[in-house]
């Protein structure tokens, strides 16, 4: 990304009239064209004439203490967290529905954002205790003006700064832009005034820097991104302005510096998806604020970390299943149209519908659903089709024709990753839309899953992925478990990824393990041979995660989604056990091949898998 010293940012600034006031300032007459206008928008209007008819007969409920109090005592964040999602979720969708003069949507925005503002935090139950920041400098500036946006800093307030908080100030400065002369004025000013104390003002002041800015991962996307935004639109004086962009591109650097340097997250679709969302919207709001002469999209790397998205999609709703994302999820179509305009090749248009209802706490993003009208100009000549990233060690193979695919992804890398699970190694096997070899995704967020216990859930242990376990030995969390060697060969007829895996897994017998992952292009057979070099007899378990109780076929077993798996049963017993928790509600199994023969020397396990 390019840096931007402080007199170019000023100047950018200088040079653009009449801003923030007109960022968006047809907002409502955009949205009103796409959702009356839209063949893509005909389920809006009866959609939230409903959600304003259930939220006008429920109660606005905030979160209590002993929700948040669940946190410090339990170690649980869901009753809380729940509830402070679902008022951003009303908050958002009647947004929404003023814009789009759904009727008796007006009185009930103003009560949810009166609600909303009473708030004592903006931040989750996890966040809000252990990030405040103390003691920061309070220096006197002007006064904010007759609208509450601001011209200087005001009094100081202890606030937490975290994705939610930082996000909702994102949401509010653009509602407040939005509904000027909509709205009670009273109300906005209020809107404003709350989100400079509480976010803006932290920020501005002189404390120490916030995690999230000197992290490389998607809270410094979303984070950042977030008070970029709220910062075009809420501090008018250019003066001003521009030291806080300054920092806030200092941020986006940062968080452009978690991705490879081939544009994949090792986070996951996810949290790539998470973080680039708030980087696009604000790069975006940058480009307009400065009349295009700030286009941080023109950065090479950003163009593929935007390319990153598409590869990511197997099948109609499959993602890139590593790490603590889910492996079910919806690429928004408001980011991959913005992305295919930017020239980036892209997949097909998804559902629209679910597409917009799936970014239920992210109001910035819902409204440009309605007001970005730009079409992908660039679609992928083949979809699906094969990506590999040398950098991060990942590869995604399409295999099969269109209509049935069969789906390989491996992966390298180590075990220091951002949201790591211990998988270095590992692979997936897709047919269609389910999983035949699978990753059990993210587990339950709770204290214990991000302390020093983390490695004790079946999901981010290797023992919970596809790979061998030497004398009951799985591998370590941390960034020196890593492949030494990730090599991918694409021909005409097959891949190969090959994968020097020796060190992972540090069992005294252990002197070598290789695994050789060979593809069929037109047959999806997929054959996966591990190598290994034994000092001594010794234990093998080469694993396997299966989605449902595979059934016994002639030659092996039948795995879900029709992909039979074969292997030398003369050789190999099997064990089958289940796993007390689910996938999708299939119940979990790994699947062991064993040596019926323990013995030192050069040991091969050959599994091959074909779509029946």
């Amino acid at each position: 990304m390019k840096h931007y010293s402080m007199y170019e940012i000023l100047n950018a600034l200088k040079a653009q009239e009449n801003m923030p006031y007109s960022l968006y300032a047809d907002a409502k007459k955009r949205v009103l064209d796409t959702v009356t206008g839209s063949p893509s928008y005909a389920w809006f209007l009866p959609a939230f004439q409903k959600h304003v008819e259930t939220y006008a007969v429920m109660p606005i409920e905030a979160p209590s203490y002993q929700a948040l109090a669940d946190w410090k005592r339990r170690g649980q964040r869901g009753n809380y967290d729940r509830t402070m999602y679902a008022l951003r979720t009303r908050l958002n969708r009647m947004w929404m529905a003023v814009l789009a003069d759904v009727p008796g949507a007006k009185p009930l925005l103003e009560d949810i954002l009166y609600a909303f503002l009473n708030l004592d935090s903006w931040s989750l139950s996890a966040h809000h205790f252990d990030n405040v920041l103390e003691d920061h400098w309070d220096i006197p500036m002007e006064p904010l003006d007759g609208t509450g946006r601001i011209r200087g800093m005001g009094r100081s307030r202890h606030q937490c700064l975290d994705l939610c908080s930082c996000s909702a100030a994102a949401i509010l400065s653009e509602m407040t832009q939005t509904l000027e002369g909509i709205v009670d004025d009273n109300l906005l000013r209020w809107a404003r005034q709350e989100c400079f104390e509480r976010v803006l003002k932290p920020f501005m002041s002189l404390a120490p820097f916030p995690h999230f800015e000197i992290n490389p991962n998607n809270w410094s996307g979303v984070c950042m991104g977030s008070i970029g935004i709220a910062a075009i639109y809420l501090i008018t004086n250019p003066d001003t302005l521009a030291p806080v962009l300054m920092r806030v591109l200092e941020g986006m650097q940062v968080h452009e510096n978690g991705y490879n340097e081939d544009g994949a997250s090792p986070e996951g679709f996810g949290y790539w998806q998470y973080g680039f969302e708030y980087t696009l919207m604000f790069a975006d709001l940058l480009k307009m604020r400065t009349g295009g002469r700030i286009d941080l999209l023109k950065d090479e790397k950003l163009r593929r970390v935007a390319g990153f998205g598409t590869d990511c999609c197997f099948g109609p709703s499959i993602k890139l299943p590593f790490g603590d994302c889910n492996w079910r999820g919806v690429l928004d179509e408001a980011v991959r149209r913005y992305v295919g305009s930017m020239g980036v090749s892209v997949c097909p248009e998804g559902d629209t519908e679910k597409s917009f209802n799936s970014c239920w706490e992210h109001g910035n993003l819902m409204l440009r659903y309605l007001v970005w009208t730009m079409q992908p100009e660039q679609k992928a000549l083949a979809y699906p089709r094969s990506a590999v990233y040398p950098k991060s060690e990942l590869f995604m193979g399409f295999y099969r024709t269109p209509g049935d695919e069969l789906y390989l992804v491996a992966k390298g890398g180590n075990n220091g990753e951002s949201h790591n699970h211990n998988d270095v190694g590992t692979f997936v096997i897709i047919r269609g839309d389910r999983m035949a070899v699978a990753d059990t995704a993210g587990g339950a967020y709770c204290k214990d899953y991000f302390s020093e216990k983390r490695y004790t859930y079946f999901a981010t242990r290797s023992g919970g992925h596809n790979f061998p376990i030497v004398d009951g030995v799985e591998q370590e969390g941390h960034g020196r478990c890593r492949c030494k060697r990730f090599e991918v060969t694409q021909g005409e007829s097959a891949d190969e990824v090959f994968m020097d895996l020796t060190g992972t897994l540090k069992a005294d017998a252990l002197t070598s393990f290789t695994r050789k992952i060979r593809a069929e292009r037109s047959s999806g057979e997929v054959c996966v041979t591990d190598t290994f070099e034994l000092a001594r007899a010794a234990s093998v378990r080469d694993r396997l995660i299966v989605p449902g109780l595979p059934e016994k076929a002639e030659g092996g077993l039948m795995l879900p989604g029709g992909v039979k798996l074969m292997y030398d049963e003369s050789a190999l017993s099997r064990e089958l056990a289940h796993v007390d928790q689910k996938l999708e509600g299939s119940d979990i199994y790994t699947l062991d091949l064993i040596p019926k023969c323990e013995s030192a020397g050069t040991y091969v396990i050959t599994m091959r898998f074909t779509a029946e």
